[in-house]
């Protein structure tokens, strides 16, 4: 199927996310006459793989033919403005051009890109494994017409982008070429080339393919077409080949390859596909790189795998509703399936645009995100692999195979993992063998990260924190002066003793689940030896806040920082007002509740001392943001109190979508989300309202799907059979949640406002649950309710 065919997409219904109005105004530019799209070809076996989602959509998605197997293309597919597009005031035109241009959404099992470069052929920087191995040109294509060479333009060429694939669209005077390119999971890099003619003359289109030989690691065997290049790479073989059906190799000691397309008068061109496949095992035969109708099967693989793991979401507020599927996407980018020693099996990167390893500071968060896919293998995989790599004293420490970096930074993977085995109980077999390396990882930070021996961990390194310079208790003994070259002093740190109480807490919960009363009842013990030693020297009652203390002389660093919350997050915090007095501050205005709340030190400090460092520095980022949207959820759901409420809640979920989506494209407010790795130019006295992303784009190190889950649908996992819900999203007129695979089953979570309007045919108005297709109960309206599967009794709490 040409590239040509997704042009239809741009005009499905805002319900579905796309740019709309400012595709249509760029599409005014001079461009509109390309030829009409081609009938899409029919789903090979059997019905749609989105059919059951779209039993949800109104009809004006699913009188599209193309949504059935390609949805997550549709959802978030749009143009990219490498030219400024006409029509548009330069100053916004500028705008458009973002920091991910030139990025390939697609990505294997190992192989992905960093930069696509807007040329020909495949080039800009691909990264197999690790980013320690990126070749920057797997092959160059240059075009003629009727033997003329074409020199492209600027203003000749057009970009779609999609989850699954990016097509170029070159318009030259006689004809239009589609070249689209993307990466299977099977690691091959593919270009795929077809034209149609503008004049309506037949015309010869010849495709020159020059490719070199790159440079591999390791020693391997010397190259011979289509052989590019052999080694290895973490002790695993690596063989690079080049795949080019129908094209003939020019007599020359470079890999130089060409084929004529005749182009007819009307229709399209046959096509042609050139792809760079690595892989781990030599061959005997070059086989055909892709099928016939290669986009066509890399966009409904690439879909596939979205429809079969990920539950359908719909919202009344549209920004819910995209966000859930970009963070998904997310999800989908950072997978690799490494097989190295460090990384068996399926993994997840903290980033591939920046930290591209299974980085122990994100390791929690991911688990939590990836609870929520139905495959609980993906989650279980992922934390196995924390697991797996430990530091000598028996700490989580980042894997070796990655310079990304070799830290044991502080974590709640134990939390995380106790939450996923209650949506997904986890064997026992295998409980049982990740409770010793469980149990060796607190073991650690009460050891070697405890000097003292009071059960207050301490460290020395703020980047163990996540939060690195913007944790500023470390630099308030060294007279509020930043020094980059200074030791700072070791902290014991309230988020130090909340998240190894978790992980305690967790061993216990999980090896009473095995039935080990011993390893159970010593780490019960543990963790109320951390809570006790937590409320006695790091609570102070005159203000109502936990704070951190220098770890040789017990002096208290007065410094309120996000951190100060986290006893509420683990649930180390008593529910007493004494303690619950502390919640007043992460709501106020003045201290975290900033423009995307919460900030990560209280701007209190900031508005009345003067730092040596760059204002807020990263202040706000999207892990600490995410972090406070679950502290929210923890206090609405355990504690008695008048501070927080689901407004709350959702007010800053709403915010952390603003955060997220640029905010750039006059034509569409939720054009193009992109999750930054931090946010900084920004302070609490500045005129602007958007702060300064990072550089670093689609990070996997925020929560974002769990805490729609939990809070704006409002499920609460149990350790028993009962359903608990708590919806948040009180406000909103709809939502619903199907294929939510929870303790063997499926649920289905509807709120319709009993309107006389019907969102969803087929289900009644109101606050409905289905449990495997079948109907548990429906109520008038939105509320706190427990559901007894055993008893089909439902219970407002």
């Amino acid at each position: 199927m040409p590239a040509r065919t997704y042009q239809r997409w741009l005009v499905v219904p805002a319900i579905i996310g796309l740019a709309v109005a400012g595709y249509l105004v760029w599409r005014g530019s001079g461009l509109a006459g390309a030829p009409a799209p081609p009938a899409s070809s029919p789903t090979p076996g059997g019905p749609a793989a989105f059919a059951r989602w779209l039993q949800f959509e109104p009809d004006s998605v699913r009188a599209n033919p193309l949504v059935g197997d390609q949805y997550i293309d549709a959802m978030l597919g749009h143009q990219v403005f490498r030219m400024p597009p006409a029509g548009i005031h330069p100053q916004v035109a500028r705008q458009l051009l973002l920091d991910d241009d030139k990025l390939l959404l697609s990505s294997g099992r190992r192989l992905w890109t960093r930069e696509l470069a807007h040329q020909p052929g495949l080039a800009g920087e691909f990264c197999y494994a690790h980013s320690t191995y990126c070749l920057h040109r797997l092959f160059d294509v240059s075009f003629s017409v009727d033997g003329q060479p074409v020199v492209l333009y600027d203003n000749q060429y057009w970009i779609e982008r999609y989850p699954s694939h990016t097509t170029v669209h070159y318009q030259l005077p006689q004809l239009s070429i589609d070249e689209t390119k993307f990466i299977t999971y099977d690691d091959r890099a593919v270009a795929v080339y077809s034209a149609t003619s503008r004049d309506k003359q037949a015309h010869i289109l010849t495709l020159e393919v020059l490719a070199p030989f790159p440079p591999t690691p390791g020693n391997g065997e010397p190259p011979a077409y289509p052989l590019l290049g052999a080694g290895t790479l973490q002790g695993t073989p690596l063989f690079i080949y080049l795949d080019a059906p129908g094209f003939t190799r020019a007599d020359t000691p470079t890999v130089h390859l060409r084929r004529d397309l005749a182009v007819p008068a009307s229709g399209v061109s046959d096509s042609a596909t050139v792809a760079v496949r690595f892989d781990t095992v030599a061959r005997a035969t070059p086989p055909v790189p892709l099928g016939s109708d290669p986009v066509l099967e890399q966009a409904r693989a690439y879909n596939r795998w979205f429809a079969d793991n990920v539950p359908y979401f719909d919202a009344s507020d549209p920004a819910f509703k995209k966000m859930w599927y970009y963070r998904w996407w997310i999800v989908r980018f950072n997978l690799v399936e490494m097989n190295a020693p460090d990384l068996k099996g399926v993994a997840f990167y903290e980033g591939k645009l920046g930290f591209d390893n299974a980085i122990g500071f994100a390791a929690p968060v991911q688990l939590k995100e990836l609870t929520y896919l139905r495959d609980p293998s993906f989650g279980l995989s992922q934390a196995e692999n924390n697991y797996r790599n430990r530091a000598a004293n028996g700490a989580i420490v980042d894997p070796p195979g990655s310079p990304y970096w070799g830290e044991t930074y502080s974590h709640w993977l134990g939390m995380a993992l106790a939450e996923f085995n209650r949506v997904h109980p986890i064997p026992p077999e295998t409980l049982r063998r990740l409770l010793p390396e469980m149990a060796a990882d607190v073991r650690a930070w009460l050891s070697d990260y405890d000097a003292d021996g009071d059960a207050l961990p301490e460290r020395d390194r703020p980047r163990v924190t996540g939060y690195d310079l913007d944790i500023l208790s470390y630099w308030y003994f060294n007279g509020l002066h930043l020094d980059l070259r200074a030791d700072p002093p070791a902290l014991e740190r309230v988020d130090f003793a909340s998240f190894v109480f978790a992980n305690a807490s967790a061993v216990a919960e999980l090896a009473a689940a095995v039935g080990d009363t011993a390893l159970a009842t010593e780490f019960t013990a543990i963790a109320e030896r951390i809570r006790a030693a937590t409320l006695a020297n790091l609570w102070d009652d005159d203000s109502a806040f936990f704070y951190p203390r220098r770890a040789d002389d017990h002096v208290r660093a007065p410094l309120r920082e996000i951190h100060g919350f986290f006893p509420f997050m683990t649930l180390l915090a008593p529910d007493q007002p004494r303690y619950t007095a502390a919640l007043a501050a992460l709501v106020d205005p003045n201290e975290f509740w900033a423009r995307y709340p919460p900030v990560i030190t209280s701007m209190r400090h900031y508005r009345t001392w003067t730092w040596e460092m760059d204002g807020l520095s990263r202040n706000i980022a999207p892990n600490p943001i995410s972090m406070g949207a679950r502290t929210l959820l923890q206090i609405l759901k355990h504690y008695r109190q008048n501070a927080v409420t689901a407004g709350h809640f959702m007010e800053l979920m709403s915010r952390y979508n603003d955060l997220v989506y640029p905010g750039v494209n006059p034509a569409d407010p939720l054009w193009r989300p992109n999750v930054h790795e931090y946010y900084s130019k920004w302070e609490p006295y500045s005129q602007g309202t958007r702060p300064k992303p990072s550089d670093i784009s689609h990070d996997f190190h925020s929560m974002y799907v769990s805490l729609v889950v939990e809070g704006v649908v409002g499920l609460t996992p149990r350790t028993d059979e009962r359903i608990e819900l708590q919806p948040m999203a009180r406000e909103w007129s709809y939502f619903l949640l199907d294929g939510l695979r929870y303790r063997g089953h499926d649920l289905t979570i509807v709120w319709d406002r009993p309107d006389g309007r019907v969102r969803y045919p087929g289900y009644p108005e109101g606050f409905s649950l289905y449990i495997d297709g079948a109907l548990a109960f429906t109520r008038p309206d939105l509320g706190h309710v427990l559901y007894d599967p055993a008893t089909r009794t439902v219970t407002a709490l």
